[in-house]
């Protein structure tokens, strides 16, 4: 194998995550989107059964409606190894591969280290893709719908006891080591048990392609307590969960490495409990606090070779505050560490301002994973809706304000779109 289609498999792994479906705490709306990600206190009572069946608690709405759906995509480490071995000129080094090493160049010997230090670098690292979709229904104080959300992951896998750099020879039996700059003889003991050809030549360095797509049928709902010097709110979810998982180890000298990706997928069911509150006192009328605890009882879903994904308890706090009937205020903040799929954690801090005009609704914001391996600094969020409470559209979107660059194309390191159709009566 050479070292160029190295480049093109890590490469590929980027599009078969965009061709497939995606999990993380997630509050679904195009309006929390576009607030900083804010929405356990302020979200519409449509979405109160997935994001906090509390708000249910204190709805005015007879009847409401939300339909909407979205995209996320993360970059968490690989783009940057990507771009740099796409920067590197392999074209003098296939013959090092295929057996020459002892006749290679000083500048060829340094491009295949160059190119071995990029790949060993990309142990854990890769891409994420989040797609949402949600059909949301409230009748007053009950709440119901369908919610879909995922987490599907590329990610690297390099064996880190499988480095040097040691081909084998045109003779029979012989091995040759260029780790240190120049050709030195190895021997096969060696080469089986360093190599990073042989390592990819043995599936120990791959590509994992793994995901969770979860699908929830909630009944929740809500009820308010006077306590005097405020209204608490308490709401209560269970979750009808149904999951796909899939799992694929990809060779990086495989032919048609990324067909059936999903054959090792594996469905099936379980239940959820969700539970929140709210706090308006009766001081300050206009604000909303919140707390919301998410997959209490840590579901459990099948994947393949009899493992279990499972999805552990999540918590995250919140505030609104209606400055006046146009201007309202949302924040939200993870209280949990919340791990992906692939690995790549995420604790969420992130607010906003909605500015309602009547006819058109304006909705801007910031957000900030304070996990230590965040990969895309402050998020920048906006969106605007516009219609009446009975026909609504919602449009929003985020962006990472660091970026990545490959084949001088530079993107954001994470990004989300979201758009959504709502009705309350």
């Amino acid at each position: 194998m050479t070292t160029s289609k190295i480049v093109l498999s890590f490469a590929a792994s980027a599009c078969i995550a965009v061709s497939t479906s995606a999990m993380e705490f997630q509050v679904l709306g195009a309006k929390a989107a576009a607030m900083g990600g804010a929405g356990i206190a302020t979200s519409p009572s449509s979405l109160a059964a997935y994001n906090n069946p509390a708000l249910l608690a204190n709805n005015p709405e007879k009847f409401s409606l939300h339909i909407g759906g979205g995209i996320g995509l993360k970059d968490t480490g690989a783009g940057k190894a990507v771009s740099d071995l796409s920067d590197l000129d392999f074209s003098g080094v296939s013959h090092i591969v295929d057996g020459t090493a002892n006749t290679a160049s000083a500048e060829d010997i340094a491009t295949l280290i160059h190119a071995k230090n990029i790949i060993v670098g990309m142990h854990g690292k890769g891409f994420q893709l989040n797609p949402t979709a949600d059909f949301g229904l409230s009748f007053g104080s009950f709440g119901t719908g369908l919610f879909v959300t995922s987490d599907i992951g590329a990610i690297a896998n390099v064996d880190q006891t499988h480095t040097a750099l040691i081909f084998a020879g045109t003779a029979a039996g012989s091995y040759y080591d260029i780790s240190s700059g120049t050709a030195v003889a190895s021997d096969l003991t060696t080469y089986n048990a360093t190599s990073l050809q042989y390592a990819i030549d043995n599936d120990l360095t791959n590509l994992d392609v793994l995901g969770l797509a979860v699908a929830e049928v909630p009944l929740a709902y809500g009820h308010a307590f006077d306590v005097g010097f405020g209204t608490v709110g308490v709401g209560g979810s269970l979750k009808l969960m149904s999951g796909k998982t899939f799992y694929k180890s990809i060779a990086l000298d495989e032919e048609n490495s990324f067909d059936n990706i999903d054959q090792n997928s594996v469905t099936s069911s379980t239940f959820g409990i969700d539970l929140g509150t709210t706090f308006k006192p009766k001081a300050v009328e206009s604000l909303t606090l919140a707390l919301v605890g998410k997959n209490l009882n840590s579901p459990e879903f099948d994947a393949f070779g009899g493992r279990k994904y499972e999805i552990e308890p999540s918590f995250r706090a919140g505030g609104a505050y209606k400055l006046t009937d146009i201007v309202e205020f949302a924040l939200d903040a993870d209280l949990t560490t919340n791990k992906g799929l692939t690995g790549y954690d995420t604790r969420y801090i992130g607010g906003g301002v909605n500015v309602d005009l009547s006819a058109l609704e304006v909705n801007v914001g910031l957000m900030k994973n304070t996990a230590s391996n965040d990969e895309a600094g402050v998020i920048y969020t906006a969106g605007i809706a516009t219609g009446p409470d009975w026909l609504h559209f919602e449009l929003s979107a985020q962006m990472a304000s660091k970026t990545g660059e490959v084949e001088g194309t530079s993107y954001p390191k994470q990004a989300l779109v979201n758009f959504a159709i709502s009705s309350a009566w």
